[in-house]
């Protein structure tokens, strides 16, 4: 989530530079597959992990941006998937956007 929303010289460093290595089954390891991922992510607007981390888990997130639009943090939850439905965590996007408007606009400014 964060390095999708990460500012584009920032990203890319990333994309170049941090290790894919495989944690879970559907575990992203091809560079080109990384970066349409990402700008699939930043163009939606949030991120869904199945089972990418970690086998049995899901997880969904949405970033709390700053005034700039930069990450600040983000906001996820994560559940077994033998109990959460991918569809059942997307449910979760729009309190969890709203939610993170709310603490964006809270936030020091740096």
């Amino acid at each position: 989530m964060l390095v999708s929303m990460a500012p584009q010289t920032i990203r890319e460093d990333l994309l170049s530079s941090l290790e894919l290595t495989a944690k879970g089954p559907n575990c992203i390891t091809d560079r080109q597959l990384f970066r349409a991922a990402l700008d699939e992510v930043r163009t939606r607007g949030w991120a869904l992990a199945d089972q990418e981390h970690e086998a049995g888990i899901r997880a969904v997130a949405v970033p709390v941006l700053g005034p700039d639009g930069v990450p600040l943090a983000a906001i996820s939850t994560a559940a077994p998937a033998y109990r959460t439905s991918i569809e059942h965590l997307i449910e979760y996007v729009p309190v969890f956007t709203a939610a993170g408007r709310r603490i964006a606009v809270r936030m020091p400014s740096r």
